[in-house]
């Protein structure tokens, strides 16, 4: 073994953090991960500044927001020259540092065969692409099976969403992640440190476990959703006609009490499924001897609704949005804890580059974990609306005109707009957030400045048939 750590990054796809156990959840299992939690840190508060899949996945692989990067939302994807402005992947970093790369199951990359730096991939992409000719499409029509529409399978529109998987248990999409996870795990050189990231496909709808999973959920001990407020109401429109399109194929004009119900029950089915995952892999950590040398990770990219404020899904700023779990067990010397400040999928990218002995970029957004300041404000944006949140206070603004601040310390279920009660508190983040856009936008048109204007009188700039170099690099 090398002496840098192996990292291994475990991404499932819009998990809520109050669906483990390790973050009180008493209504579900999930053992392996919250072994995982004992092992190491578990922070409390890590948000994700863009909760839609691509922007989120863009700006954890460049270490850069949403605004600067210029993913906005899921039909957005990094500029294909980024390499002239000096704009690296981590991946592309660790296979720079020595490190074996690798990438297993959803990244959400367009063209979704690219390899963004990692290289080796094993694809399975997004369980609403069926389309996809991906790794995962060649394994099951290789026995005889294809990827279906959620729409074909038992449940699906009557139950809004909540369906029932009948693939064997091998070809199911988690399952197969991680069987191939293992895999690469088990045949990695031994010469060369590991870098692995694993995109499980679910949590996210369509909410398919299996009826032997469902029987292990008390659905009577889920949570009741959050109440629907005006603010929350001001959105609902928006997100019932994006479901009605066909990706999804949806009708939630009426999404009741048992319905939202059914979906928490599917879902969490899904997340107990996913720990089983997660503890395959583990296993083969500890099988192939890397364990020892390992720094662990597990997060996601967003959360989801669940019938929160009556909307399912993502999208807004909400914290069933926004808030996901992160934890980091460095098996070289497990420590638990759990650290109070909120943190950001954003400085997962200087985390990686920091353990791996790689000096992180100047235009990095990110703080590495180890040593996040007190007191930060996360500014988030997609083409929906933007945020500025602290530890305590939330301010929102949407497209579609609305506004809200909410105070999470007395009211974490974001019951109660509370923005002409706090001037004060609106201006301050008002103020950080315009700052926060600013350098984002900033950072997004670096390819067109024009330093040279700036330049000593002997610089050819000013003289005649000057060439501008473009893109401009940091």
């Amino acid at each position: 073994m090398t002496g840098q750590p192996d990292i291994i990054f475990l991404l499932p796809d819009q998990l809520r953090h109050d669906f483990l156990g390790c973050y009180g959840a008493r209504f579900l299992r999930t053992p392996a991960i919250d072994a995982l939690a004992a092992s190491g840190r578990r922070f409390e508060t890590c948000i994700s500044p863009a909760p839609i899949c691509v922007p989120a996945r863009a700006s954890m692989l460049t270490g850069q927001s949403a605004q600067a990067v210029g993913v906005m939302d899921n039909l957005h994807w990094p500029r294909p020259d980024r390499h002239q402005m000096g704009m690296r992947t981590w991946p592309e970093l660790l296979s720079g540092a020595g490190y074996h790369t690798a990438a297993v199951g959803k990244m959400h990359f367009y063209p979704w065969d690219v390899s963004e730096g990692f290289a080796e991939r094993i694809i399975a992409e997004d369980k609403r692409h069926i389309h996809i000719a991906d790794d995962y499409d060649a394994a099951l029509k290789a026995v005889g099976y294809r990827k279906m529409h959620g729409r074909e399978q038992r449940g699906y529109g009557e139950w809004k969403g909540a369906s029932v998987n009948d693939l064997p248990d091998d070809l199911q999409v988690d399952r197969w992640v991680a069987g191939c996870a293992a895999q690469v795990i088990a045949a990695a050189p031994t010469d060369q440190p590991l870098a692995l990231m694993v995109g499980f496909p679910g949590p996210h709808c369509p909410y398919d476990p299996t009826e032997e999973a469902l029987a292990r959920i008390d659905p009577e001990r889920l949570p009741a959703p959050l109440p629907q407020t005006a603010e929350s109401a001001s959105h609902r429109a928006a997100f019932v006609a994006s479901y009605k399109r066909g990706w999804a194929d949806l009708d939630y004009e009426e999404l009741g009490a048992a319905e939202i119900r059914r979906i928490r029950h599917h879902y969490a089915a899904l997340v107990e499924r996913l720990d089983e995952d997660v503890a395959t892999i583990m296993a083969a950590l500890k099988t192939s001897g890397r364990l020892d040398n390992a720094i662990v990770v597990f997060a996601s990219d967003h959360g989801d609704y669940l019938g929160d404020f009556g909307l399912v899904g993502k999208t807004y700023f909400h914290e069933p949005a926004i808030r996901v779990p992160l934890i980091v067990a460095d098996f070289r010397e497990p420590i638990e804890a759990a650290p109070a400040q909120p943190v950001s999928l954003l400085d997962l990218y200087p985390s990686f580059l920091k353990w791996a002995g790689v000096e992180v970029p100047g235009q990095v957004d990110g703080q590495p974990l180890d040593s996040p300041e007190e007191a930060r404000v996360f500014v988030g944006a997609t083409v929906h609306g933007v945020m500025a949140r602290d530890a305590r206070w939330k301010l929102v603004r949407y497209r579609n005109g609305s506004e809200a601040l909410f105070d999470l310390g007395e009211d974490p279920g974001e019951q109660r707009n509370v923005v002409a009660e706090h001037p004060q508190v609106r201006a301050r983040l008002d103020t950080d957030l315009v700052r926060g856009l600013l350098d984002g936008f900033a950072a997004a048109h670096a390819d067109k400045k024009v330093a040279e204007a700036q330049a000593d009188a002997d610089h050819p700039f000013y003289r005649r048939g000057w060439s501008r170099p473009y893109p401009a690099r940091p």
